[in-house]
């Protein structure tokens, strides 16, 4: 399966937006499901001997400590995999003296990629499978339309998130 992406176009500075536009890819999710625990938990019974009911009863008590970490102000780092976090997000205030825990409106769970893991389009991702397809030029092809909001409220589904994460503080 390919990783479908579409285009989108925005001002390069995002706090400016007379600012000049360019065209950036966003994946998008509109046209596959996504993983369930379930069948994670069956393909790592079917390849590390461990039978699928106690792969399932691991992945669901990591799910569980991975939160209660997170809520005790811990990042988790899992060697291998990479690093989860959590991101405040607030409206602001216009003094730092004025700002309260009262103001932080949500917090979001963040993940970092190990480099083992963190795929790239150099010819060794290639090479092991990735295949990356503009979704506009595949519906032009099969004249199939799309819909106007295939990606709210799915992973990388927001335009205006930047891009990438940044760093977690290991140190924190």
């Amino acid at each position: 399966m390919a990783i479908l992406f579409k285009k989108i176009t925005r001002p390069v500075d995002l706090t400016n937006m007379d600012s000049a536009k360019k065209t950036y890819p966003q994946i998008t999710y509109q046209y596959s499901n996504p993983s369930t625990l379930d069948e994670i938990a069956q393909e790592i019974g079917r390849t590390s001997g461990v039978s699928e009911g106690e792969a399932f009863s691991v992945l669901k008590d990591f799910r569980t400590l991975l939160k209660q970490k997170l809520i005790d102000g811990r990042i988790v780092n899992i060697s291998g995999l990479g690093y989860f976090y959590l991101a405040a997000q607030s409206k602001g205030t216009d003094a730092a003296e004025d700002f309260t825990a009262a103001d932080i409106t949500g917090l979001r769970i963040c993940f970092r990629a190990n480099k083992d893991i963190r795929l790239n389009t150099g010819t060794t991702t290639r090479t092991d499978g990735l295949s990356l397809k503009d979704v506009d030029r595949v519906n032009k092809t099969s004249g199939s339309e799309g819909t106007d909001n295939p990606d709210d409220n799915k992973p990388g589904g927001n335009p205006d998130d930047g891009g990438e994460t940044p760093d977690p503080d290991p140190a924190a």
